[in-house]
């Protein structure tokens, strides 16, 4: 698959921040463990959605890709397609194409996972294998891959038919189940889109603006973690900053996130980099601490279960997770409403934007002072 410097995976970055491609220049791309695992179930997919006698189940242990299938390929791939086809039916979809690549020039295209046509939309849906929650709201992505497939790809004339579009997200929630998430949208706001968005390319490939932007948009970008000097910025204003200062409390928060983030990209790109063999001064890898394990876990049973008072005291036994439940219910084609035997516990409390969906909640210690302050 051809790797476009303008892509629908950049296509948020380079509409707010078109310098990152003057500042990326001669950083190496690098794919993790987790984008392989991801890229090898949206091949797995790919198979599926072009032959309907594909079974995932049958590449168990083969390579794709020079992936080995595992059963949590095979598990995740499953559970994607049937989110897949939930959709499919549920728009009364007609025709699709997997894989779809749209061209706008030698530097400019991205791929689409599905294109689907149904009688008064088209769909556009794009599979995420990680557990970081993207919202198709809004989505540049989804849009990107709007514009350049219309442009010129096999599936071209499957969009041009519509003036709705409805962009979906296959994805699992944190909790590991797959869900589908859609969005409404115009050919209008893709018009609008993609005419602001040549004026960034235009910006971009000229060397930028010299004034870098931050924001959720830096996420994977090659030079966030070394060249940026927006993200460096935010780092040394960071440690001139007193972190428990309550009267900028609210201002030093803004700056954790992203800093978190860019905190992950430096650690990243050093490991990558030691990892290749070359050097960072005041850094090595180490092994991580070692954990003690049987060699042949049947054999220790057999040789010391005599000895040890038998097996019962050599094995421990403990409960599948619902999610497992379910999976294995899905399996064996057994319907059991599983509510009166599950709670969900929350851990505590954490931080979160404003912005959060979750509804908000009083500490112990708050709710105390509340209790306290009405009894006075």
């Amino acid at each position: 698959m051809k790797h476009f410097l303008f892509g629908s995976s950049t296509a948020a970055r380079t509409d707010a921040c078109p310098d990152w491609v003057k500042l990326s220049e001669g950083i190496p791309r690098q794919e993790s463990s987790f984008a392989l695992f991801g890229t090898t179930v949206h091949t797995m997919l790919e198979g599926r959605a072009l032959d309907d006698d594909y079974r995932f189940e049958s590449y168990l242990g083969h390579k794709i890709d020079g992936e080995v299938i595992t059963r949590d390929h095979i598990t995740m791939a499953d559970a994607m397609w049937e989110a897949t086809e939930e959709v499919l039916d549920r728009y009364g979809a007609a025709e699709w194409e997997a894989e779809t690549t749209g061209v706008a020039g030698d530097d400019t295209g991205g791929t689409l996972d599905m294109i689907a046509t149904c009688h008064d939309r088209a769909l556009l849906i794009d599979y995420k294998t990680g557990y970081n929650q993207v919202s198709p709201e809004g989505n540049k992505q989804i849009l990107f891959a709007a514009a350049v497939c219309e442009i010129e790809s096999n599936a071209a004339d499957m969009l041009a038919d519509h003036n709705l579009f409805t962009g979906v997200i296959i994805q699992p929630d944190t909790a590991g189940n797959v869900q589908s998430k859609t969005w409404d949208f115009t050919r209008l706001e893709v018009d609008d889109f993609w005419t602001h968005h040549e004026k960034q390319i235009t910006i971009a490939r000229a060397g930028g603006t010299g004034m870098p932007v931050t924001g959720s948009h830096c996420a994977f970008c090659p030079a966030a973690a070394t060249r940026c000097p927006a993200k460096n910025g935010d780092a040394l204003r960071a440690l001139q900053m007193e972190p428990a200062d309550l009267e900028r409390l609210a201002a030093n928060m803004d700056l954790v996130e992203d800093l978190k983030k860019w905190c992950g990209e430096v650690e990243k790109t050093a490991y990558a980099q030691l990892e290749v063999g070359a050097k960072v001064v005041g850094w090595k890898l180490v092994a991580k601490r070692a954990t003690e394990k049987w060699r042949d876990a049947d054999l220790m049973v057999r040789k010391l279960r005599t000895k040890l008072g038998g097996k019962k005291n050599l094995l421990e036994e403990k409960p599948i997770t619902p999610a497992a439940a379910r999976r294995l219910m899905k399996e064996r084609k057994v319907d059991i409403d599983l509510e009166p035997f599950t709670i969900k516990e929350s851990s505590g409390t954490t931080l979160a934007p404003e912005a959060d969906k979750r509804p908000e909640v009083m500490s112990a210690e708050a709710f105390k002072a509340a209790l306290d302050s009405v009894a006075c």
